[in-house]
């Protein structure tokens, strides 16, 4: 009988723990999903670090890709061209730094192709015609520098996907 009873209290103990586990793990999670950073806070931790390194050029290429990536993902934002036109200012100040070496340039060949794909998506069919071979070859001299540039290659190829959808 004292052996059933401690099993019971036993089994209610385990479920009240499951209980407050779950109850932990659903708190944290809601928390992680309400601590998530805007683009407007990344930007911002961005450019703080670029005043830091003002002669580094990742920073402002992250700057760059967080800019042109929120534009590609939400074409039709009132904020696309403000985020177009200071992701082109970023990258002329990438060029101000007259890279030399081949992953440096490679990156800002990047930049370009995804700049000029930028303006393509806010406006296919004025921007299309006007920007479709400069984001081809800006993507092509990327990979013909650095043959390993994922971020050309992922954007060459969704370039090309969303050309033949269009």
């Amino acid at each position: 009988m004292t052996s059933q009873i401690s099993k019971a209290l036993a089994s209610v103990a385990f479920r009240r723990m499951a209980v407050l586990v779950l109850l932990v793990v659903s708190v944290l999670s809601l928390h992680a999903q309400q601590s998530q950073p805007t683009m407007e806070q990344q930007l911002a931790a961005l450019q703080r670090l670029e005043a830091m390194q003002p002669d580094s050029i990742q920073p402002k290429y992250q700057q760059a890709v967080l800019l042109l990536g929120t534009v590609c993902s939400q074409p039709q934002s009132s904020k696309a061209q403000q985020y177009i036109d200071e992701a082109q200012r970023v990258i002329q100040r990438i060029e101000a730094l007259q890279p030399t070496k081949a992953t440096d340039r490679s990156d800002l060949a990047t930049l370009h192709g995804f700049y000029y794909t930028a303006l393509i998506v806010t406006n296919p069919q004025q921007n299309g015609p006007r920007y479709y071979r400069q984001a081809l070859d800006s993507f092509d001299e990327a990979l013909k520098l650095n043959p390993k540039n994922a971020l050309a290659q992922m954007l060459l190829e969704r370039f090309k996907e969303g050309m033949v959808r269009n």
